[in-house]
């Protein structure tokens, strides 16, 4: 049973091959094509460089107190917006440090409150009426140290009399003294210093409540732009210092593509001339300008840092990305430029199908392998043995086309009004 159904196997394996090899060999008519000519333009000569993806911000966020991580909501590739919370520490202890120091503030201010307000009315009133006693009293003595003073001349008062007298009339001079200030202080009010010293223990208590209130705010660790999370640093139960490590974000609506540029080569790939970058893994080819050259050569190699900003929206390109960049590297001279729709992948080689006279007086579409160079509105520089300005190349129906093929071919711009290739 196992050969017979080997056998049969085969057997419709060699009919297939048959019946393709009979049906590549009848005729066809030749393949609809569009064709654009090859141009010549005046472009400055350019250089092919490795170049890498990378994004247009990159943080290590950072928790500004320290605590213990409670939360994090947030995972490694999330997209995230600005503000949105990564992770929460324990708030208990921030919220009783602020609770105390709350309280603080409010004894403080009631304190104020009294120094500005001054003494009661009632106090006032006291304490003028402790002075009139005062002075009463001081008046009684002062009448009684005259008269014993009359009667010791005449010697009718005794020593003991006359000392008794002299220290009730001492006493109530003082006491007439301390109820008199009393009662200024009373009328005049607080002190300006004392008024100044306690603004300034409010103030500098209220400094106190802002700072745990921030500190409060803290616990929650915010994204500090749009972008994804690429990496966390720390986990739910850690101990976390002010200023450890919690995750790496970047952001990605625009990239940076940055290649090394030689020395000789920076004279010419300036900021806003021209450049090319093409992303392999995606199959595309990005026109672009310099947007930048960091001016610090790497000791080693005397190269130059280039920058390309590419908008990123879709944000399909994503850093690390291996890319090849073409950059200025002379003056402008005579290029050869053609659609760049025209260009056909074929693995790591590049090919374009230029029109050549067939061999009974048609059109054949022949493959030539190119290498590209700068990309400029939507055209881009070619490279291959044989080309030459005026030259008609396939940029439709290019993609059907495998090796030498009869074609028929229509310009682009007639074209635009005819139905289109299928």
């Amino acid at each position: 049973m196992g050969g017979r159904s080997l056998r049969s196997v085969s057997a419709v394996v060699v009919v297939g091959i048959i019946l393709v090899s009979v049906a590549q060999g009848q005729p066809h008519g030749p393949t609809p094509v569009v064709v654009v000519p090859i141009v010549e333009r005046d472009l400055p000569a350019a250089l092919r460089l490795v170049g890498t993806v990378q994004p247009q911000r990159s943080a290590v966020v950072a928790a500004e107190v320290a605590g213990v991580v409670a939360e994090l909501p947030a995972n490694e590739g999330d997209s995230l917006k600005q503000g949105e919370v990564i992770c929460r520490l324990d708030a208990h202890t921030a919220e009783l440090h602020l609770t105390e120091a709350q309280a603080r503030l409010g004894t403080l201010r009631k304190q104020l409150e009294e120094l500005e307000a001054g003494p009661r009315a009632e106090v006032r009133r006291q304490l003028a009426a402790s002075m009139e006693e005062a002075k009463a009293i001081f008046e009684k003595w002062e009448f009684e140290r005259r008269r014993v003073n009359d009667l010791a001349q005449q010697n009718q008062a005794s020593a003991k009399e006359i000392h008794d007298t002299e220290m009730e009339y001492l006493a109530a001079k003082q006491r007439l003294t301390w109820a008199t200030a009393a009662h200024e202080i009373a009328v005049n009010g607080t002190r300006p210093e004392e008024l100044a010293r306690a603004r300034f223990d409010v103030a500098a208590q209220e400094a106190v409540v802002k700072r745990l209130e921030r500190d409060l705010a803290k616990t929650q660790i915010a994204a500090p732009f749009d972008g994804f999370l690429v990496a966390k640093r720390t986990e739910v139960g850690e101990w976390i210092d002010a200023g450890g490590a919690v995750c790496e974000m970047v952001a990605i609506d625009t990239v940076k593509v940055r290649a090394d540029v030689p020395e000789a080569a920076i004279p010419y790939a300036v900021a806003g001339s021209p450049a090319s970058v093409t992303i392999e893994a995606l199959g595309r080819s990005l026109a672009a300008k310099v947007s930048r050259v960091i001016p610090r050569a790497t000791p080693a190699a005397r190269t130059f840092p280039v920058e390309i900003d590419l908008s990123n929206g879709d944000h399909t390109l994503l850093p690390g990305m291996f890319v090849w960049v073409h950059v200025a590297c002379g003056p402008a001279g005579k290029r050869l430029l053609v659609n760049k729709d025209a260009i056909v992948p074929r693995g790591t080689a590049k090919q374009l199908y230029v029109i050549r006279p067939g061999p009974q007086g048609g059109e054949l579409a022949v493959p030539l392998d190119i290498e590209t160079g700068l990309e400029v509105n939507g055209e881009i520089e070619v490279r291959g043995p044989g080309l030459s300005a005026g030259d008609k190349v396939v940029v439709r129906a290019n993609e059907r086309l495998y090796g030498p093929t009869p074609v028929v071919s229509r310009p682009l711009n007639t074209a635009a009004s005819q139905p289109a290739l299928k």
